[in-house]
Formats: structure tokens, C-alpha cells, sequence
């Protein structure tokens, strides 16, 4: 479903904020919904400036304007069509009983279309191809990154991520990370009624019940380093028998009625053999991929370890046109710069730094990074409001980088390209700096 579609045409605007008029106050709204045996969790965000974004399993998005936000609360949660029709008649001037219910019907065909069960890949990719980032500007992300880390600092972090209106939080999970902390972690999403995923190697998620108890602690997604069909190739980079486990890992994933995920980094070896990797992967029933490329700038280009700058829209082209043949969804991550200090191995096992250009890095300690650029504080989600946050010199400059329409007539119509130039480096994610 094309993200264009789902946008709501404005109605006439009435003298004073439509939104409070009708009682509705800025925040995150909840609500499950059960569509063909399936449910659709539903995240209404209503901002500050008084639009909102109806979020449908974190999958996808509609940027509604004020009378969007007031038809789909109201169908949301179950509102007679009559009612709603007179509300809207009364707030907007102007606005004929006729028009209010087209536009209530219009709300409600989107709401349908996304309680799909097609559309229940929790992860949202603002960058689509069709449209220019500008159209769907974010007043504050859809999601988190956030590494694993004890209960006693996660929990306090995931409620404020819910008092900021950030529905869907992805938990890095390190090699030998501890299994009790990852489930009070989920558990604690799911009490919240946000989106819960885990992002691990395969070999780290093969512990005695782990999946299962994911599963039942109401994880929506389970992201599985996945790097290419050859086991040799995959262990390489992952570790010995790393592949054996993922393969396991994803198998169990599915058969737990969860969202396995298939998480590919592009390098010379990877990318020899992607074709097959994605064709193995449909093979194995997974239809949801995430790609991102380690990368260097030409100059600095190495043999069998990171793709060039140069390379790297020919690589996403390969990708793009690969996935689309054998029907893998797919998502693109900011590329991450190469790191000089540690083994490619070590950077792929690392992961991207964030789930696309709709998220942010939020470390344990409240510290939030943006999705690219050179890691560095944009303020603590802790201490700071989200205004001084998003106007942070650093998150201004990925923001202004981002919501540029960065297409050119070099490679129309790539994915990879509609938030960034992916040749550019200033538009990669920078590798942490050591700790001192």
C-alpha cells in the first residue's frame, strides 16, 4: 500500500483548534482491533500542531489533518456514523452533512485497508519512492532502537517513550544477553500497548523457551541476522554455526505466529550471492527483510570487506529488483560508514544503529542519537523535552538532510534513495566513538 494513498484531504478549517473543540488532546491513543482472526493494534498519535498519524501494527502510516484525527478516533472506537457526521458539521464551518460523511468513509476504507492482515509487518518505512520525504514530515519518530539493558533502567525509559507518543520500541539484544531482562523489557511494551521487537543473532536467541516466552510476552517482531544462504558466508561474519541457529530461530519465529524479520548487511561477500540469499529466504517463508550496507568512501575502498560508495546503488538496484521478483518486503537502514578499528565481522554482528530514517538510537541512559550523521547527542529523552531535542544542532542537521528530495537522474525511482544519497557519506550513520 502506497503511503500517498492514505492520506486524508483537508477539510474546511474552523476558527479555533478543531481538535481541542471536539475534546481530543494531544498523546498516543491505543486501541486492538480484530479483523479475519487477526489483531491490529492501532497507535493515533495526535500532535501538538494538531494534525496526527494513525499507525496500523507500526506497518503503516496515515498523516491525518485535524478532521482525519476526529473521524478516526471516532470510528476507532465505534462511534455511530450519525454522530460523527454532526460532530464534524459542527466544528467545521461550512462543511455539508454530504462531504463529513464521504470524508467518514473515506477514514473508514483507510482503517480497513490497513486492518489487513498483508500489512502486519511491524516496521514503518517512511521512505517510500513514490512521494518526497517533505509530504509526511514527523513532528517526533515512530519508533526507538534501543540496546538491552537491566529492568530497572528500561522500564522508567519505555514509559517516557509512551508519554512522547513513540509507539514502537526495537530491543537490541547483544551476544549472551540475559533472557530475564529482555522479557520484563517486552512485557513492559506490551502493558503500555506499544510495538515490541528484538533484534538478536540467531545463536543468541536459541536459549532453552526464549522464543516461546517472547511470544507470549507479546513480542510483534524478532529481527534475525541473516547474511546469506551459503553458511560459510554468514558464519564468517556471524560466527561459526550462527547459520544453522538462524535458520532455526526463524523457523520457530513463524511457527510462534510472530513476525520474523530477516536482517542482511551488504558487503563484498554478502552481495556476491544476494540473489540466492533472498530467494532462500521466500524459500523458507520469510517475507519481511531489512538491508543495510557497510560502506566506505571510494578512496578508502578495501578487498572482501565493505561496499565502496560508488557500489552502492548498483547494490541497492540488484536488491530493489531482486525483492520485488520473488515478493520480499523490504526495508532499507541508513548505511553505516566502516569502522577502522574493529573487524568487519564485529561491525556486522553490531548491526545498523536504527530501525530507517522514522527512528532514533535511545541509549539505556536516556541519550538519543539520530538515524544518521556522526554519532552524537542530540539531548537526553530523560531529562529534556522533545522540543530542544529535535531542535538540537545535531538532529536539526539530519532532519535538514533528510527531508530534502535527494533524487537524481542517475538512479530514478530507488528506495534506498528517497531519504538520502546513499554515495554520499555525510548521509551514513558514523560508528560510535571509543569509550574513553
Amino acid at each position: 500500500m502506497k503511503l500517498q494513498d492514505l492520506l486524508v484531504p483537508r477539510l474546511k478549517t474552523a476558527a479555533s483548534c478543531p481538535l481541542r473543540r471536539a475534546g481530543i488532546e494531544p498523546g498516543l491513543y491505543h486501541y486492538l482491533r480484530e479483523a479475519d482472526g487477526e489483531f491490529v493494534r492501532f497507535h493515533l498519535r495526535v500532535d501538538t500542531t494538531a494534525g496526527g498519524l494513525l499507525v496500523a501494527n507500526a506497518a503503516a502510516v496515515a498523516k491525518l489533518r485535524p478532521s482525519g484525527v476526529i473521524i478516526a478516533k471516532a470510528v476507532l472506537e465505534d462511534r455511530e456514523e450519525a454522530a460523527i457526521i454532526r460532530q464534524l458539521t459542527a466544528l467545521f464551518d461550512g462543511v455539508t452533512s454530504e462531504q463529513a460523511l464521504a470524508d467518514v468513509r473515506r477514514v473508514r476504507g483507510i482503517i480497513a485497508n490497513l486492518e489487513s492482515p498483508e500489512d502486519n509487518y511491524p516496521v514503518l518505512n517512511l521512505a517510500d519512492p513514490a512521494f518526497s520525504p517533505t509530504m509526511v514530515p514527523l513532528e517526533r519518530p515512530l519508533s526507538a532502537d534501543v540496546p538491552l539493558a537491566r529492568p530497572d533502567r528500561l522500564v522508567p525509559l519505555l514509559d517516557r517513550l509512551w508519554g512522547l507518543g513513540i509507539p514502537h520500541v526495537t530491543f537490541i539484544a547483544g551476544e549472551a544477553f540475559e533472557a530475564k531482562w529482555l522479557l520484563r523489557a517486552v512485557e513492559r511494551t506490551e502493558d503500555l500497548g506499544m510495538i515490541a521487537g528484538v533484534r538478536a543473532r540467531g545463536s543468541d536467541l536459541l536459549q532453552p523457551a526464549l522464543l516461546a516466552d517472547l511470544a507470549t510476552a507479546g513480542v510483534d517482531h524478532v529481527d534475525v541476522l541473516y547474511l546469506a544462504h551459503e553458511p560459510a558466508v554468514h558464519d564468517a561474519l556471524a560466527g561459526a554455526g550462527d547459520h544453522a541457529a538462524a535458520v532455526s530461530a526463524l523457523s520457530k519465529i513463524q511457527d510462534l505466529a510472530v513476525c520474523a524479520v530477516a536482517e542482511v548487511a551488504l558487503v563484498e561477500t554478502t552481495l556476491e550471492s544476494i540473489e540466492e540469499t533472498i530467494e532462500s529466504l521466500i524459500a523458507r517463508g520469510v517475507k519481511n527483510a531489512v538491508f543495510y550496507a557497510i560502506a566506505t568512501p571510494d578512496h578508502e575502498k578495501k578487498p572482501d570487506g565493505p561496499l565502496s560508495a560508488g557500489a552502492l546503488v548498483q547494490a541497492a538496484g540488484l536488491v530493489e529488483q531482486s525483492a520485488e521478483e520473488h515478493g520480499v518486503r523490504l526495508l532499507w537502514y541508513p548505511p553505516v560508514r566502516f569502522d577502522e578499528r574493529v573487524s568487519l565481522a564485529e561491525q556486522v554482528r553490531r548491526g545498523p544503529r536504527s530501525s530507517g530514517d522514522s527512528a532514533i538510537r535511545v541509549e539505556p541512559d536516556g541519550t538519543v542519537i539520530p538515524a544518521r550523521g556522526w554519532w552524537q547527542s542530540a539531548g537526553n529523552l530523560m531529562t529534556d523535552d522533545w522540543d530542544s531535542i529535535r531542535d538540537h544542532p545535531s538532529y536539526r542537521a539530519y532532519r535538514l538532510r533528510v527531508e530534502e528530495d535527494t533524487h537524481c537522474e542517475l538512479c530514478p525511482g530507488l528506495a534506498i534513495c528517497a531519504a538520502d544519497c546513499p554515495r554520499n557519506p555525510a548521509g551514513w550513520a558514523d560508528p560510535r566513538p571509543p569509550t574513553r
